[in-house]
């Protein structure tokens, strides 16, 4: 498992998943997002939306062209809402906002 701070390029992404490990980033709030469809969410664990798709900008989708996982979650403890990308999608979506969370801080 790879956590990442900050997304560099979608390449480096699609490398660490054609290489079978999955990663956890945040997105950044100008990205361009398809989505496909949605899983149902518990909001009560600070999960807002769980979704998969594919990204939009032709560079990116290049680079990354297969489907992510978008998960928008609510931190309590700092009011506010984050959104991070993966490749995993085994993991619950609360997990995922835990593993992050907690590794790298918000």
């Amino acid at each position: 498992m790879w956590l990442i701070k900050d997304i560099s390029t979608f390449l480096r992404l699609y490398k660490i998943h054609t290489h079978g490990s999955f990663f956890v980033t945040r997105a950044k709030d100008n990205l361009q997002f398809k989505r496909i469809y949605s899983r149902v969410v518990d909001k009560t664990t600070g999960v807002l939306s769980d979704q998969i798709g594919k990204l939009v900008i032709y560079k990116s989708k290049k680079e990354y062209p297969e489907k992510l996982r978008r998960i928008k979650f609510y931190d309590c403890e700092h009011n506010k809402d984050l959104v991070f990308l993966t490749n995993n999608t085994n993991l619950k979506a609360s997990e995922i906002a835990f593993l992050y969370k907690k590794a790298l801080g918000s």
